[in-house]
């Protein structure tokens, strides 16, 4: 894998803070970022003063274009199935981003690479692990837990969304720390890959996405893209009534991009139930 060997270990309060962590570090001033992305890393690079140059992705995930050799490119890891494009990325650009917060046990690779620990161990309600490759010339404080129940519907996971937005950058908590330090991670690893591999013997035959994972891969959820807006509308319906809950990613977009066709017709079914 295209791991720099030195790179440092940061625990930060939120994957969010770990981007603008890395745009303060290398001092980045200009960053090509994807359309089809949580506006919240956008946020962060528009109050960082960094110029952002959106640039599109096909329907297997991989960039629709090229780039300039040497600039900052950040490359979400989508879903967690991505890990052979990350590859390629990283052997063609030295100062590629891969943000993980699909793909929390991904290989490290890149200048810097961030995931969530939220996003793959639902008791967990904030905290992020930074990888990066050169040291900070700032300072920042350990951050304050606050304190969140262990289940949440739907309306107080959307709160603890908006109390993550207003997090200062800071390191994480104690009580986070411990939180994660106590998670048996190969369990957890285990249980997520053996429902991925149910749902791809039910669903790989007509799912329009063609992706390979590699053995060591562990997606955050099943991407199922269906072959019209009607029959992801009928998936989405039939697993609500099995008290399965699917999110929308992300905001809806024009009909001229190719990405606005995830959001019609791809369901992100979850492996962590």
């Amino acid at each position: 894998m295209y791991y720099n060997l030195h790179m440092e270990l940061v625990y930060l309060n939120s994957a969010r803070n770990c981007f603008r962590y890395i745009i303060k570090t290398f001092g980045i001033k200009e960053i090509y970022i994807p359309y089809y992305l949580c506006s919240c890393l956008r946020h962060i690079a528009f109050a960082e003063e960094c110029k952002i140059n959106f640039y599109h992705i096909n329907l297997d995930f991989s960039p629709a274009c090229t780039f300039p050799e040497n600039a900052y490119i950040l490359y979400p890891n989508y879903f967690g199935v991505c890990s052979k494009i990350v590859e390629k990325l990283a052997k063609i650009y030295p100062n590629l981003i891969v943000d993980n917060a699909h793909s929390f046990y991904a290989e490290q690779s890149g200048i810097a690479s961030f995931n969530s620990l939220r996003k793959f161990f639902p008791y967990i309600r904030d905290g992020a692990l930074l990888y990066i490759n050169k040291k900070a010339s700032f300072d920042i404080d350990n951050d304050e837990y606050t304190y969140v129940p262990k289940t949440l519907n739907y309306d107080e996971i959307c709160q603890n969304e908006r109390r993550i937005d207003k997090l200062d950058m800071k390191f994480i908590s104690e009580t986070t720390y411990k939180l994660f330090k106590d998670t048996d991670l190969d369990l957890e690893k285990a249980k997520r890959k053996s429902v991925f591999q149910n749902l791809e013997k039910i669903y790989n035959d007509t799912n329009c996405l063609d992706f390979t994972l590699n053995d060591e891969d562990v997606p955050f959820c099943y991407p199922y893209l269906a072959k019209s807006e009607e029959d992801a509308d009928k998936l989405v319906e039939k697993l609500k009534n099995n008290e399965i809950t699917i999110y929308r990613y992300w905001d809806r977009m024009p009909d001229s991009y190719l990405e606005s066709q995830f959001y019609k017709r791809l369901v992100t079914i979850p492996i962590n139930h």
